[in-house]
């Protein structure tokens, strides 16, 4: 498959021109089977696109990030830290964060943290699994249907918790708006900006995450950002006292 030929897919799903590298990155990817052929467009953010596509006859989900993004110094900052040698140009800022987002899915994974499982990486493309039905993608949790929000509460609580204490990540932007509901469950996503616990920055974000949700979840049930800050953070000393 040509340049031109996968250009003309994403056309046709989406009517958005994509740069040579990204054409390139997915040439790799479908010449290694990883991508047979793509459907239609999950979402379209600033950083970057979400398609629904298949591999073979499996749905899977491909995040394209955009090259030319306008917010790319705003991604930059979150790398400095976890990656300073990456060289400050927008294309090698762009796939660093892709391949950090892909590296933070599988250990997030690893960890028991439902995550779309990852699939493979080229440049600033991931492959990762499609969370969804055959007819729709699964919604944001700002927009699903809540049936039992302690449930999704305490669950969403708990990868919290394994997050931080098992996975020594913080997700650096959770909120109502990076997690999926698919069958009464959440599942994590966005996981491009997570930094690592022993970031200087590390408490605040999680404080700034933990804020988040309980101002969500206090539409539905009783919860305390104290609390909860607590709990995540009480699973280190656990470790700690096993170890």
């Amino acid at each position: 498959m040509s340049f031109k030929e996968i250009e003309e897919i994403l056309k046709k799903t989406e009517g958005e021109v994509f740069e040579k590298a990204t054409l390139n990155s997915l040439w790799k990817l479908m010449s290694k089977g990883y991508i047979t052929s793509f459907d239609f467009p999950i979402s379209t953010g600033k950083e970057g696109n979400v398609f629904r596509a298949f591999q073979k006859d499996k749905f899977i989900a491909v995040k394209i990030y955009r090259i030319t993004t306008s917010t790319f110094r705003n991604i930059s900052k979150y790398l400095i830290y976890d990656m300073p040698n990456v060289r400050r140009d927008k294309r090698n800022i762009i796939f660093a964060w892709a391949q950090k987002e892909f590296n933070n899915l599988k250990k997030l994974h690893n960890a028991g943290i439902r995550v779309p499982k990852p699939i493979a990486a080229e440049g600033n493309v991931i492959v990762m699994e499609y969370i969804g039905s055959r007819r729709a993608p699964a919604p944001l949790l700002k927009n699903a249907a809540i049936k039992d929000a302690k449930k999704i509460f305490d669950k969403i609580a708990k990868y919290l918790r394994i997050m931080y204490c098992k996975a020594k990540l913080v997700h650096a932007d959770f909120s109502e708006y990076n997690i999926l509901i698919y069958r009464i469950q959440p599942v994590i996503i966005d996981v491009g900006q997570m930094v690592g616990r022993d970031n200087p920055i590390a408490i605040e974000l999680l404080q700034r995450d933990i804020k988040n949700i309980v101002k969500f979840f206090k539409k539905f049930i009783n919860v305390n950002e104290k609390k909860l800050f607590e709990y995540v953070k009480g699973g280190e000393n656990e470790i700690r006292k096993s170890s």
